[in-house]
């Protein structure tokens, strides 16, 4: 019999904490029941690719997606800000609390930077209930110290292997609250696929060598010049290269968008699957996108987004450069980056990298976190519906319609309360109660 678990994401600005906690669900699945309840405006896109068959089938799973507090439609300003957060919080709490006793959820996982305060007030509530953080290494040093104090709160908390790892200088490396498990990419858990196979299933020609340019969403770093002198560079190049761009529905750019002889792929989830289609890659240095590259043993140049407040790409591309196993260069020095790029293309080059990410760990970090959360949720019941939800307005909610929906599509684009598809009545009322506490008009 299945466990109901219950993963929660941030918002984030890229697909990592969406793509991890999707990477545990598929290596527990028959073992794990899980929802997943997440920020981020990027869940439509997890929530077609399940319709559509491109995710391996985990019995069970269902989505809903929860508004994040810097929600377009949300108020923002000096007083909206405060209103904000003071209704924000208690229905993020309520919204988690309802969750867990709908889906009868014995796990919670929340995989993020910040253990919001409604976080941490519906571990309170449930103090029956194993609450689980899924906490990414690799911070730049000098943050998060008043985040990293939550860790108490948690009966569990779980580090991801990073290729990098010994790179890491930032504040969580010292520290004896984590359990570390291998890397997480979802490569480990999607079958691999011939690559003449890849290339016709992305729309490219089989018989031509594919680069993959992966700049990330553009929130953070604007790598558009980057990509221009990555683009110029092949161009140059007397091989028959062809160029693949991946833009998600959460992107911030435009690259490869103006050229006809650029293939974009928008918002193509999981690539994962794909990655044998790609004889190089150019990409930013976030914790997916590295790691699902030098899995699959891609031969890679990493051009790190650098303006994250946590994640320390610089470092990650470094070391990882420093090891052997990537080509990396600033995003700032178009000159190198154009002689990297040139260094990629060349065939004995990539021959030497490729070898190299053969002496990287495997990236079973999903199995060995489904296997925790399958040992913390033994003995555990369902948690009990709660007395009250909702509450008293706070000043200035959100003007909108108190509108209930199952259809992902447009979670986090517009004031709708997105529902899990099949919720009970009982649920459905409950909720209602709670999107009072947000909503007027």
């Amino acid at each position: 019999m299945s466990v109901p678990v219950l993963l929660v994401t941030s918002n984030g600005v890229g697909m990592g904490h969406l793509t991890r906690q999707l990477t545990l669900a598929i290596s527990g699945a028959g073992r794990l029941e899980p929802t997943l309840a997440s920020l981020s405006a990027a869940l439509p896109t997890v929530a077609r690719a399940a319709a559509d068959g491109r995710l391996p089938d985990v019995p069970g799973l269902r989505l809903e997606h929860v508004p994040s507090r810097t929600a377009s439609w949300m108020p923002s300003g000096r007083v909206g800000g405060l209103a904000r957060t003071l209704a924000w919080e208690p229905y993020l709490r309520d919204r988690l609390v309802l969750l867990a006793a709908e889906t009868g959820a014995r796990v919670v996982v929340f995989d993020g930077v910040v253990p919001y305060r409604g976080l941490l007030e519906a571990r309170r509530a449930l103090p029956g209930t194993a609450f689980v953080w899924m906490r990414r290494g690799m911070w730049r040093p000098g943050v998060g110290s008043a985040w990293l104090a939550a860790a108490d709160a948690f009966d569990l908390v779980v580090e991801p292997g990073d290729f990098a790892g010994r790179g890491d200088t930032g504040p969580t490396r010292d520290r004896a609250d984590a359990r570390r498990v291998a890397p997480v990419a979802m490569t480990d858990v999607l079958p691999v696929v011939d690559p003449r196979d890849a290339r016709r299933h992305l729309g490219l020609d089989p018989d031509r060598p594919a680069l993959l340019l992966a700049p990330g969403s553009g929130v953070h770093t604007d790598l558009t010049a980057a990509a221009d002198a990555v683009l110029a560079s092949v161009d140059a190049s007397a091989d028959d290269w062809q160029v693949v761009v991946t833009s998600q529905r959460i992107a911030r750019h435009a690259i490869g968008q103006d050229r006809a002889d650029v293939t974009v792929l928008r918002d193509v989830y999981p690539l994962a699957g794909w990655m044998t289609g790609f004889d190089a890659a150019v990409g930013a240095a976030g914790y997916n996108a590295v790691h699902e590259l030098l899995s699959a043993r891609v031969p890679t140049l990493l051009v790190p987004s650098t303006g994250h407040e946590t994640d320390d790409q610089d470092a990650r591309a470094r070391v990882l450069a420093e090891d052997g196993v990537a080509l990396h260069a600033s995003p700032d020095d178009l000159t190198v980056v154009r002689a990297s790029v040139e260094r990629l293309l060349d065939a004995g080059e990539r021959s030497v990298l490729r070898d190299a990410t053969a002496g990287l760990p495997a990236a079973t970090g999903g199995r060995e976190a489904a296997d925790l959360v399958l040992e913390l949720a033994e003995g555990r019941s369902a948690p009990a519906w709660p007395e009250r939800v909702g509450g008293r307005r706070w000043p200035a909610p959100v003007r909108g319609p108190v509108e209930q929906s199952d259809d992902a599509d447009g979670a986090g684009e517009r004031p709708v309360e997105h529902v899990l598809a099949g919720a009970s009545e009982r649920y459905r009322e409950a909720r209602r109660r709670v999107a009072r506490r947000l909503y007027r008009g």
